[in-house]
């Protein structure tokens, strides 16, 4: 297979939400789609999900189309579902599980039979018989269901000629549900962020000068388990209590103010409301420590997380999902249900009062950023849009089925996360078939660094 496409600037439809659309992937997409636009090699036009389809008329070369588990993609699912789309897509997946992308974006506005369609598409039969049981008016647990056993993503990743994914996680259930799949591992990116003086930034958005201080910031919701971060503080002496700040906004009747109020933690926690890009670094510069508990997961990797751990933050994280991914050196991982809040309550005691952990795990969050700045994970996406737009993504995914074939008679090595047919083997794959006769392309250098 050779390239049709003449050696030029490679031009690509970016789609995806960017500010001011409040959605947990625009700030990712404003500082990657930065990056990709200071790359002389790229064309770069954005697209928001509402447009996507204008991006087939274009001409592009190949389209970036990020996706997570919101209605607001919907949109792009369906440019991307189009019978009469020839541009070739790179989808990145924020989130393995997209359930509710389809369930909000047609169950909740009277279009039942296209979220029938979704259901069957991702999941053939099995996918059929889930979607008819509403069809009697039965309730259909949608909201209440275990989000792994129906994600509906398949369609979306069969769709797309190559798919990224931001952890090893995600990559693997990717695979496993598609083994021939030409699947990535590009982590998030961690920009560089603004400081502002303590004294400054504390003064700024209300913080005591004197107390050492966590925060939660991004979307609040009942995934997020605030409500176990307060438990925990309740739990604590006052003498030995982090003063606690809360940004995301929440409603004046939301269980997390009658948990303050019923707590008696009115001095010790502040809501802080939706944040601005620039409070929300002023929050990062007051801050001792963050906070980002999350069950269930969908399989995302949080952007929140990768920016403040970037800031020099230590973390405290749920032991679950993309998480358990994080380093122990700036990652406390709280184990879900049983002792949670017993777990948390010392470790952020720990965090706020011993000065030298706080500052070791601070620079080892720093370091962790380093080879994650935009422009390093730009050069990664640059390698995988060229490889869509020249026609190799399909025949390289072609190596992860034959490596899972391999790994079922016995043949190869287990891959580097314990897996037997994930992109470490087929990337081996692919490097002898195109050495031996050309039928692959050879593996980029930028790709075999994310590996």
């Amino acid at each position: 297979m050779t390239s049709s496409r003449v050696k030029r600037r490679l031009s690509v439809g970016f789609i995806g939400p960017l500010p001011p659309t409040r959605s947990g992937i625009a700030d990712y997409d404003a500082e990657i789609l930065s990056s990709l636009s200071k790359n002389s090699s790229l064309s770069l036009r954005p697209y928001e999900p509402p447009s996507a389809r204008e991006a087939l008329s274009a001409a592009h070369d190949v389209l970036l189309v990020q996706i997570g588990n919101d209605p607001l993609h919907a949109p792009s699912v369906e440019m991307l579902f189009d019978p009469k789309r020839r541009t070739p897509a790179v989808v990145v997946l924020h989130e393995f599980v997209l359930h509710h992308l389809f369930a909000a974006a047609y169950l909740t506005r009277s279009r039942p039979e296209d979220y029938a369609l979704e259901l069957e598409r991702a999941h053939g039969a099995r996918g059929r018989a889930f979607a008819s049981t509403g069809q009697d008016g039965s309730y259909v647990p949608v909201w209440d269901l275990d989000p792994w056993l129906y994600p509906m993503s398949a369609g979306v990743i069969r769709a797309a000629e190559a798919v990224v994914a931001h952890s090893a996680l995600v990559t693997g259930a990717i695979l496993g549900e598609c083994p021939g799949t030409r699947a990535l591992t590009i982590p998030q990116h961690v920009a560089p962020a603004p400081r502002t003086p303590l004294a400054e930034a504390r003064e700024a958005l209300g913080f005591p000068r004197d107390r050492p201080a966590g925060i939660t910031l991004g979307i609040v919701s009942p995934a997020k388990r605030i409500v176990k971060i307060l438990e925990a503080l309740a739990s604590l002496p006052h003498e030995r209590r982090p003063f606690f700040f809360i940004g995301g906004a929440v409603a004046d009747d939301d269980v997390l103010r009658s948990t303050v109020r019923e707590n008696g933690l009115d001095a010790d926690v502040k809501f802080g409301g939706y944040l601005s890009e620039e409070d929300l670094w002023r929050a990062a510069s007051a801050a001792t420590f963050a906070v980002n508990l999350r069950h269930p997961t969908m399989g995302e990797t949080s952007h929140a997380v990768c920016r403040l751990a970037g800031f020099g933050l230590p973390l405290i994280v749920s032991d679950t999902g993309w998480f358990r991914e994080l380093p122990d050196a700036f990652a406390d991982k709280i184990p879900i249900g049983g002792d949670e809040v017993a777990y948390l309550a010392r470790t952020m005691e720990r965090l706020a009062f011993d000065e030298d952990l706080t500052r070791e795990r601070g620079r080892a969050a720093s370091a962790w950023a380093v080879p994650r700045r935009p422009e390093r994970i730009a050069e990664a996406y640059q390698a995988v849009l060229e490889e869509a737009a020249d026609g190799w993504s399909r025949p390289r995914g072609t190596s992860s089925r034959v490596a899972e074939a391999l790994a079922r008679l016995g043949v190869g090595q287990r891959g580097i996360h314990g897996a037997t047919s994930r992109m470490p083997d087929a990337t081996l794959l692919a490097e002898v078939a195109s050495r031996a006769a050309g039928i692959l392309p050879r593996v980029p250098e930028k790709e075999r660094e994310f590996s």
